[in-house]
């Protein structure tokens, strides 16, 4: 069986990494088609490339913050005249290279496209070759099933330009959450599978590989604060609380972050340590908590690591869902409201309730049980033999 996988961007490749092992380890071949930026990501992972345009145009509607995220309550109240504007971007977007992934589906004669659910090139392809679409989501979710049903209408003639009928519906949605962390509303139900953590691979220095002599604290802005440091030159306030709080306890403070971004950090505690972007799961183990954004990557991480969290959440909807599902489950904190992450006493409170209260603890180790009964990708890779 040959495998075409595509991302719209690297974090949503990531979840997607450990199914495209399980293919491979059970003689399938799997190819990973995008831009140069995911394909760095996918051959880190050993995994076989192949790169299609797009260019610049890509990156621009692609880049945090370059299309108003709504909010899932309010996407079916949305007039028509959005979606339209909507699907204008989506089709200007495809059109730098949709012919180069749909030719290179052919040329390779994939059997299955595997796509993240807002990459829509990718089930334009599996329509276009008459083979199977699989959506893989990246963990909780509650918005792309009402993006996919926009791109059915949005995407209908473009589909047809390729031969198709249609923009198709995925014949298998993979989940990689837990029922418990599976949120409310009308998105299509998935197949439920267990989440495996990557996130990049590195050279472990021997400081990654023993237990820090204090409580270590991990701080990943992830690429939506990243860019508000970028842009402003300083850490949002929410974090720069965190970091007071940390240091001032002498805890063990540790900022993996592209390099980029260290000149705008040049004045945080000496204490604290900024290492370049650096993959989070080997640092869990001896990890007492993690303060994050609300990325999905780094929220199903720390709960299959079975580590409590402080979620100070980004403003973008799915920012919030995850900072909701995590404090949902009794295995973090979640700070969503700008004036509380402004508030150092609140910030400070949370922080010392979740290092100081083993509720957290056990609910996290919960959440990772329940993680792990879950079919793993060897399983799904069954159910997706089962498809040709």
């Amino acid at each position: 069986m040959r495998v075409l996988m595509t991302a719209l961007v690297p974090s949503h490749l990531m979840p997607m990494v450990p199914l495209s092992w399980a293919l491979r380890a059970a003689g399938h071949q799997v190819l990973v088609a995008g831009d140069a930026e995911l394909l760095k990501f996918a051959s880190a992972a050993g995994l076989d490339t192949h790169l299609i345009g797009g260019g610049e145009l890509r990156r621009r509607l692609t880049r945090p913050g370059a299309v108003a995220m709504p909010d899932r309550a309010t996407m079916d109240r949305r007039p028509d005249s959005e979606w339209d504007a909507a699907g204008e971007r989506w089709r200007t977007r495809l059109g730098g290279y949709i012919d180069d992934l749909v030719r290179l589906g052919r040329d390779w004669s994939a059997d299955l496209v595997v796509t993240d659910p807002v990459e829509f090139g990718g089930l334009v392809t599996a329509a276009a070759l008459g083979v199977p679409g699989i959506v893989h989501r990246w963990g909780p979710d509650d918005f792309t099933s009402a993006l996919l049903r926009q791109a059915k209408v949005q995407l209908h003639d473009l589909c047809r330009e390729f031969g198709a009928e249609g923009f198709p519906d995925p014949a298998v949605v993979v989940d990689p959450s837990p029922a418990s962390l599976v949120p409310g509303g009308d998105n299509t139900p998935g197949l439920l599978t267990r989440y495996i953590p990557y996130c990049g691979t590195a050279r472990l220095p021997d400081w990654a590989l023993g237990a820090p002599e204090r409580p270590r604290v991990l701080l990943c802005l992830g690429m939506w604060h990243a860019r508000v440091l970028a842009e402003t030159g300083e850490l949002p306030l929410g974090f720069r609380h965190v970091l007071d709080f940390c240091t001032a306890r002498d805890l063990d403070v540790l900022v993996p972050i592209d390099a980029q971004y260290h000149p705008a950090l040049a004045g945080v505690p000496a204490a604290v340590k900024v290492v370049d972007h650096f993959p989070i799961g080997p640092l869990m183990r001896h990890t007492s908590l993690v303060v994050h954004h609300g990325g999905s990557g780094t929220a199903m991480t720390s709960f299959a690591e079975a580590v409590p969290q402080l979620v100070v959440a980004g403003d973008k909807p799915f920012l919030q869902t995850t900072g909701r599902l995590v404090h949902e489950s009794g295995s973090g904190i979640s700070l969503l409201d700008e004036a509380d992450q402004h508030d150092p006493q609140i910030v400070g409170e949370a922080l010392a309730g979740l290092l100081g209260d083993e509720r957290y603890g056990k609910s996290a180790r919960e959440v990772r049980t329940e993680i792990e009964c879950l079919p793993g990708p060897t399983e799904l890779v069954r159910t997706l033999e089962g498809l040709i």
